[in-house]
């Protein structure tokens, strides 16, 4: 199963150059972000990262708290109304989307669609009964 790093921050000025300041020195790559604050003064910032394990790690060593989280990315058509089918499909099984994030491929037609969910086995058994392509670990961490 893949996983996303996400990142408890404040929303100070700085506080994510920290955070990638951090990564880039590690030598760690950002395949995608999401960063969400509350009117509290604090954010949780969702990392796609080629080293998942590995960004987390060294994160959290640094002072930055983070945590692994699973995550199912599926391959879908560019066309209207392809994201809504998808999400169909698990609100039918009764499944909530915490969190998600998606973009277009180049122009291949086709986009992403990152979903963290709680039973991410369930989501990706759902879509391949549908015939929703999802991409592997390592198709993932290339993106």
């Amino acid at each position: 199963m893949a996983h996303q790093v996400s990142v408890f921050l404040e929303n100070k000025p700085g506080r994510l150059e920290k955070i990638t300041a951090v990564l880039k020195e590690q030598q760690l790559n950002i395949r995608a972000m999401t960063l969400s604050t509350s009117t509290a003064g604090w954010g949780i910032l969702n990392l796609l990262v080629d080293q998942p394990e590995r960004a987390c790690q060294v994160l959290t060593e640094t002072g930055h708290p983070a945590a692994l989280r699973e995550i199912v990315v599926a391959k879908m058509a560019d066309v209207p109304g392809t994201l809504h089918d998808m999400l169909l499909l698990l609100a039918k099984a009764g499944l909530n989307v915490q969190n998600a994030y998606g973009t277009v491929l180049g122009d291949q037609r086709s986009a992403i669609l990152v979903i963290d969910v709680e039973d991410a086995e369930s989501v990706q058994h759902i879509f391949s009964e549908a015939g929703v392509e999802t991409l592997s670990t390592e198709q993932v961490y290339r993106i």
